[in-house]
């Protein structure tokens, strides 16, 4: 009997109940499972990058022990804690959660999730993931700050004519801009962009933030999972924030500061 949204459900239950030591890689055929591939312990998703499988395999997914946050908020791991997400070729997918004796389950779902490990099964079956979350011009901010970190962090004295000049768009402002007509720019060239045109051009050449390496990738995801995937290549703003506070005059500081709230 073919694997079904229905049938998924007893699989995933019986999965969360095994015993392996660490992530593996799931392939199902019709009816059973045909195979498990040990993951990379430590981040297994990246692992699954530019899989693809045979026509036969029905449903693909990745079980790995899960962390779960006690009362205090801090995280405990134990073996008897594992989360499995199966992906089947009709677009329907089942998340299932263990703690303990319990098992709770998320779905099943027809709607792409968001999410690193749904991301990599979709591709795997050559289906197509949830669109960008975030726009081109987050990206750009994103991009922007990484690039004034790292010279920041070796040049302490660094100026607001020097973060300016550090800007994607640099050649269409000048280093007297204000706040606002830096974000005025930065608004202009998101705009101007495109995650899948940013997709094929990283495909073609590579590029910043990936460099050569990410052609192949890139030519493997869609337009969704790579927008994540740049964005996740480069810090949070938050961290990007807490670095530069620490790094810049504060005068400096808060020129940039405003300069990305007048961005949002």
């Amino acid at each position: 009997m073919p694997i079904t949204h229905f049938d998924l459900e007893p699989l995933v239950d019986q999965l969360v109940r095994c015993s392996f030591d660490q992530p593996m890689f799931l392939t199902f055929d019709d009816a059973h499972l045909v195979a498990h591939v040990p993951l990379d312990a430590d981040d297994p998703v990246p692992s699954l990058f530019c899989r693809t499988v045979d026509a036969h395999i029905s449903a693909v997914g990745i079980y790995a022990p899960a962390t779960v946050s006690g009362s205090s908020g801090r995280p405990t791991v134990s073996a008897d804690q594992t989360v499995v997400h199966i992906v089947h070729r009709s677009g329907v997918a089942l998340t299932a959660l263990s703690q303990l004796e319990s098992v709770r389950t998320f779905g099943p779902t027809t709607e792409p999730q968001h999410g690193r490990v749904p991301d990599a099964c979709r591709r795997i079956l050559g289906l197509t993931t949830a669109p960008p979350n975030d726009s081109m011009t987050d990206f750009v901010i994103a991009a922007w700050l990484e690039v004034i970190s790292r010279v920041a962090l070796q040049h302490p004295e660094i100026t607001w004519s020097d973060i300016v000049a550090l800007h994607p768009a640099c050649s269409s402002i000048s280093e007297a801009a204000t706040p606002t007509e830096i974000a005025q720019a930065t608004q202009t060239l998101g705009h101007s962009l495109d995650w899948e045109r940013f997709r094929r051009v990283i495909t073609a050449v590579g590029g910043f933030p990936f460099g050569d390496a990410g052609k192949k990738t890139a030519a493997w995801m869609d337009t969704g999972m790579f927008s994540r995937w740049a964005m996740d290549s480069l810090p949070s703003r938050s961290d990007a924030f807490d670095l530069l506070d620490a790094a810049l005059g504060p005068a400096t500081f808060d020129r940039l500061w405003a300069t990305i709230r007048l961005c949002e």
